[in-house]
């Protein structure tokens, strides 16, 4: 596959100039971060405000590569930037204003994978034909869509773009812990509001079955870094450990069946393997689940219970998946129901909800499957082109690392966990979820090594050279 753009890495000097604006990291994010919790607590507009203010500044003034982390760490938590006042969520504008300041800080560096180029601007060029042949007026919609698709993309055909995985993964998990302690916060601001039954708890992620798939993402990523760690550190593990019993709060059906499923894969594969990294892994896993079940097995075992019992409503399929069959086999129907052209072209992602009109309780909604949502919204001969667009991506990104480098089992945990997640969630006209392919990608092909001749260094202050 032809490159173009032959430009070599972009890498900002150690070296200080005249006029440079210096902020530490760690200082910036404790400030959003106390921010946003006295937003949740307080539910007080000027918080959330002051919070987006000071990240789109760090985005004017900071580094590509530090966008990237920053996404990372608002993932968990975009619920909390959705007000009742406004019609779009206030980190979608972040993301766009890190998406220009991304093409004009990289514009002249930036080496793109033409197949991958290609491939990107077909699908969004596939998803515009659906709006001026089916005469759509959502035009916002998707401008919003298309920008933030393109912007995921870049960073995997960006051949150039080379961040380092273990920090977008350590930016990612600080991410969860903020969305669960702001998840916490409005709990018990609005404890009197509260109804009666089942607490399931969703962070500020605002569904628990998104926020359940993030945090087991977020467990594999830890156990694939400890074990291609030269120098692993045991926190890796008892984090990915405790990441996995929050999971448990969720009380998600699909959580406690996804995280069963790989968990079951993992020690078989731990168990037949001869491969020193896991045999290392093993070892230490087995030490900190044995710690864990011997400080957390009541806890866990009430989490268990609750969802179990969650599986045992109803005396009917609809019921005990809240509703999930009866949406897909109304899609279904649809899809089968519908002309040739539209089981071959789709409908849009952007249209197909309003197109469909399937509603539950007077609200439209949508197939809770993002397999059977790919065949709605782009038919069979989109599906096959997403199809391809994911293999040229995956194969952009196995370009970035040592020729010689092979994906270990564990790194196709994320995807296998995500993957089974999809049965349950509508996913494709979020842009979130193009992030989490990106960083799926990244992990698979991650190697301590390669990251450290590769990745772009940059200092862990925020600055802007004038």
């Amino acid at each position: 596959m032809q490159q173009i753009y032959d430009g070599a890495p972009y890498v900002i000097p150690h070296s200080s100039s005249k006029q440079r604006f210096v902020l530490p990291a760690w200082l910036f994010y404790t400030i959003v971060s106390l921010t946003l919790l006295l937003y949740s607590w307080l539910q007080q507009p000027i918080y959330l405000n002051a919070a987006i203010l000071m990240m789109a500044g760090y985005i004017c003034v900071s580094h590509a590569y530090r966008h990237f982390l920053l996404i990372a760490f608002l993932l968990p938590s975009l619920h909390l930037f959705v007000t009742e006042d406004s019609g779009v969520s206030y980190a979608t504008l972040l993301f766009l204003v890190a998406l220009v300041k991304y093409v004009a800080a990289r514009f002249n560096t930036m080496k793109l994978h033409v197949v991958g180029l290609i491939v990107m601007l077909g699908m969004i060029a596939y998803e515009w034909l659906h709006l001026f042949l089916n005469g759509q007026v959502m035009i916002v919609p998707a401008i919003r869509w298309s920008a933030l698709f393109l912007y995921a993309s870049l960073m995997i055909i960006d051949m150039n773009f080379k961040p380092d995985f273990k920090q977008v993964a350590h930016y990612f998990v600080a991410g969860i812990v903020l969305s669960s302690v702001c998840g916490f916060v409005m709990s018990f601001a609005n404890a009197s509001d509260a109804v009666t039954g089942y607490a399931r708890f969703e962070g500020a992620g605002g569904d628990p079955n998104g926020f359940g798939m993030m945090i087991l993402m977020a467990a594999f990523f830890l156990l694939h870094i400890y074990k291609q760690s030269q120098f692993p550190k045991p926190q890796y593990i008892y984090f990915a450990l405790g990441l996995m019993l929050l999971g448990l709060s969720t009380l998600s059906r699909a959580y406690l069946l996804t995280a069963a499923i790989t968990t079951v894969l993992l020690a078989g594969y731990m168990i037949v393997t001869s491969e020193h990294s896991m045999i290392r892994l093993r070892r230490k896993l087995a030490f900190a689940v044995l710690v864990f079940a011997a400080v957390f097995t009541v806890p866990a075992i009430g989490f268990i219970t609750s969802i179990m019992e969650r599986m045992s409503i109803g005396d009917s399929l609809q019921k005990m998946t809240g509703l999930r069959s009866m949406l897909a086999q109304q899609y279904w129907e649809v899809f089968t129901e519908s002309t040739l052209w539209e089981m071959l072209w789709g409908k849009g992602v952007i249209g197909y909800l309003q197109q469909s009109n399937i509603s539950v309780m007077g609200v439209l909604t949508g197939p809770h499957n993002t397999y059977l949502e790919s065949l709605m919204a782009w038919g069979m001969c989109g599906t096959m082109l997403f199809v391809i667009y994911m293999v040229v991506l995956n194969q952009c990104q196995k370009q970035k690392v040592d020729p010689g480098h092979r994906p270990s089992f564990l790194s196709y945990l994320p995807i296998i966990s995500t993957l089974i997640f999809l049965l349950s969630l509508q996913s494709l006209a979020k842009y979130s979820t193009y992030f989490y392919m990106t960083m799926l990608l990244m992990n698979m092909y991650y190697c301590e090594h390669a990251n450290r001749g590769n990745a772009e260094r940059i200092s862990p202050s925020v600055t802007v050279r004038k």
